[in-house]
């Protein structure tokens, strides 16, 4: 399940199989349904059973691939997949392509899910381009919706450095007030 994507009529054949062990059926009997399996499947803290969803089971394995792939940039796995699907490239600005393993099909259909829960780690700006990516939190959009400027090109040129604090002039001269606020 770490490594495939587990086919969802496969996923519900094994639940299936799971309810009926739990339920006791027999085969010419059936006996009474204390709890649905969605409940059964809620957490314990929340009245459930507390049985996983293998889908969402499954996802999070995939998706601890995908941050290996994105945190381990010299392990084996890494460059093995680096070479064939995205040389050159990050895990997360990777494509599809054609002709792709199932492994690596199975690991890039939870790439949008493992973006979403992505966040910068801004370190000292340096490498923070403030038009291409997304660093500010407006709710809806994390890029920039000023128009783009030459006077500043990455999220340090921002930064007083002699107070180490926002540069606030610099920021009022180049972006409108909606991005202001969010900074």
């Amino acid at each position: 399940m770490g490594v495939y994507k587990i086919p969802a009529g496969v996923i519900d054949d094994i639940h299936a199989k799971m309810s009926r062990f739990w339920w006791g059926q027999e085969q010419d009997k059936k006996r009474v349904h204390w709890k649905s399996w969605k409940d059964l499947c809620t957490l314990k803290c929340l009245g459930g059973m507390g049985f996983r969803d293998l889908k969402v089971f499954n996802d999070a394995l995939l998706g601890r691939q995908a941050w290996w792939l994105t945190c381990n940039q010299d392990s084996l796995l890494n460059k093995v997949l680096s070479a064939k699907y995205y040389e050159g490239k990050r895990f997360v600005d990777a494509h599809l392509g054609v002709g792709g393993s199932y492994s690596w099909r199975s690991i890039w259909s939870l790439k949008a899910l493992f973006k979403e829960g992505l966040i910068w780690r801004i370190g000292n700006g340096s490498s923070v381009d403030i038009w291409s990516k997304p660093w500010v939190d407006n709710g809806d959009n994390h890029f920039i919706s000023t128009p783009i400027t030459d006077e500043v090109r990455v999220l340090s040129d921002l930064i007083d450095h002699n107070s180490c604090e926002w540069d606030v002039q610099c920021i009022e001269s180049i972006f409108n007030d909606r991005v202001f606020v969010s900074v």
